[in-house]
């Protein structure tokens, strides 16, 4: 067994066939063969998570460093870093939150006592001590992570009807989400609607191959929904997020980053996860 420092360096990349486009129901993935996503060996629905992984975590002993839903991750700072195990809202089974600025995202996660992840924290727990280039080796495997999907096109003149209030820190839900969105008017229901007709991540967890090796994985750092993280070196003023991990239409490896979107900057495929001290 590896020392808990790097036992706990954890997170991994896949993908899937596309789904329709007619997604209805995004926090519960359509039954047929249209809506839900294929699920191969290295792939679990929902209800196939085991016990620890179902969202109601027990707590930690607390002898141990990080609290429940957490992982350990060594080597950033000296005392390391704690790291959400699934993307926002960190809850096995759930649909990722998407449409969060790099500031709404800070917002979401300081309501939990939370900060978002430093770029090399995010990076440590993608790659491990080995350094890879994704979470399970250095050659990339097409579906062992969410990032395979077909690309739609978008319609930005769509989208720019987001209503910003819609990313607060107290949605909890993607479907929570969405429904705040649309109660905001015309405009913002048709920006919801395509947000709903555009996303394709699958539930946190369900790529079980997507992860480091370790008794806490960390799932879902490649591929699924772009995440927030905050440069370690400060950026510069508006621009002081690192968007990590890529989505689901594109592959990219853990130390790939893009650091050119602004600090309100926010699309659909764009979610985050968060971070605290140990």
């Amino acid at each position: 067994m590896r020392p808990l420092a790097l036992a706990l360096l954890v997170a991994s990349c896949g993908s899937s066939p596309a789904p329709s486009d007619d997604l209805r129901a995004l926090d519960l993935p359509a039954p047929d063969d249209r809506g839900a996503p294929d699920r191969g060996a290295g792939e679990l629905a929902p209800r196939d998570l085991a016990p620890e992984r179902a969202g109601d975590l027990a707590p930690l002993d607390a002898a141990l460093p990080c609290p429940a839903g957490m992982a350990l991750v060594a080597g950033a700072s000296p005392a390391g870093a704690c790291v959400d195990r699934f993307e926002a809202p960190n809850v096995a089974g759930a649909q990722p939150l998407v449409m969060y600025t790099f500031v709404e995202a800070e917002a979401w996660c300081a309501a939990r006592g939370k900060r978002l992840c430093f770029d090399d924290e995010w990076t440590l727990a993608c790659a491990g001590a080995a350094a890879t280039k994704y979470p399970y080796g250095n050659a990339h495997q097409p579906g062992v992570c969410n990032d395979d999907r077909t690309w739609k096109l978008y319609e930005q003149s769509k989208l720019n009807g987001w209503p910003a209030s819609a990313s607060s820190p107290t949605v909890a839900t993607l479907a929570d989400l969405l429904a705040a969105a649309r109660a905001k008017g015309g405009a913002a229901a048709v920006a919801a609607d395509h947000v709903e007709w555009l996303y394709q991540a699958t539930p946190s967890g369900a790529k079980s191959g997507c992860t480091q090796p370790g008794p806490a994985p960390v799932y879902d750092l490649c591929g699924n929904v772009e995440e927030w993280t905050r440069r370690r070196d400060g950026g510069r003023a508006a621009f002081h997020g690192n968007l990590k991990g890529r989505y689901w239409a594109e592959a990219r490896t853990c130390q790939s980053g893009v650091i050119s979107h602004g600090d309100g900057f926010r699309f659909y495929e764009i979610g985050f996860r968060c971070c605290r001290d140990p």
